[in-house]
């Protein structure tokens, strides 16, 4: 249990009677639940030699995403700049016009990595999503989409890099599918940041699995609650530093020990911008909205 966690639940609540708007009254709340927890790492970090390979990561979104997908590449080519490359994986829809790609590979270009256009398939045409776009379900698509790769590393949009991925793509899966960050005290994961085993999902016919979970359950959060419960067991579970997201409220206090919150405010890979309040929305905006701020002003797609 986090030292001052009690004191900042209570706190914060007092903080969240105030405001006139709800996203106010949560702005509130997490400058206190959340003060003092990051800090900038990017220039702390031991040197080291350049990663020989491309390391694969998949970005999935449609023609509304293209500028926030342009921001969080541009954080992760600069969070790795003289540590490693990527093959950057964009699955998307036909919506994406050669326009919206020519985007995103001026923010690779130059840069040692490269970008591969992927187009999403249909074989989550039937499944439910409630409210999210069809988008939402491409990440489960990756062993299909790309049949070459034997293991990709998946990020959400709402996403800045402050670390390399190298440690997490050298992670030792073990018997594991997937690796994720638990977001729950039943070690319930988030699907906004993964490490996925295509080899053995393409072995053991785990796709064709989610395509009928998919179908045949009414989920909450389809793909992530497809994730949890078809591969209940063969989850790792990542150090919060891998997916430190904004919506955890308070409870980040009673799930992560002192040391776990310690190890994030001095080695923190993946912040996550997961509430419904984006750093590019208008008016109200979450805390440490800056750094995305600043990765956005880089690539010239957003003004303030």
């Amino acid at each position: 249990m986090y030292k001052y966690g009690f004191v900042k639940r209570v706190s914060s609540v007092v903080a969240g009677l105030f405001g006139k708007t709800r996203a106010q009254r949560r702005l509130n709340r997490d400058r206190i639940r959340y003060k003092g927890l990051i800090s900038t790492v990017s220039e702390t970090r031991l040197p080291r030699q350049k990663y020989a390979k491309k390391i694969p990561v998949a970005f999935c979104f449609d023609a509304r995403g293209t500028k926030m997908a342009a921001v969080t590449i541009k954080s992760l080519l600069i969070a790795s700049a003289g540590r490693c490359d990527y093959d950057i994986y964009c699955v998307v829809n036909a919506d994406v016009t050669e326009e919206l790609r020519d985007i995103v590979r001026g923010i690779v270009d130059g840069s040692g990595s490269t970008v591969n256009f992927v187009v999403g398939n249909n074989d989550f045409d039937e499944s439910s999503r409630g409210k999210w776009p069809v988008a939402m379900w491409y990440r489960l698509m990756l062993p299909k989409l790309v049949p070459d790769v034997d293991r990709i590393i998946y990020a959400d949009l709402d996403i800045i890099f402050f670390n390399d991925l190298i440690d997490i793509y050298e992670y030792d899966l073990g018997d594991n599918i997937i690796a994720a960050v638990p977001t729950r005290t039943n070690m319930y994961i988030n699907s906004g940041f993964l490490l996925m085993n295509l080899k053995q999902i393409r072995k053991e016919n785990i796709y064709e699995l989610w395509v009928q979970d998919s179908r045949t359950h009414d989920y909450y959060n389809p793909d992530q609650d497809v994730l949890n419960y078809t591969l209940k067991g063969r989850i790792a579970f990542l150090p919060l530093r891998y997916n430190f997201q904004l919506s955890h409220g308070s409870r980040i206090f009673k799930i992560y020990s002192e040391a776990q919150l310690d190890d994030l405010k001095h080695n923190l890979v993946v912040l996550h911008y997961s509430d419904y309040i984006k750093p590019w929305s208008k008016g109200i905006r979450p805390v440490y909205s800056e750094y995305w701020w600043d990765v956005a002003r880089k690539t010239g797609l957003f003004q303030e």
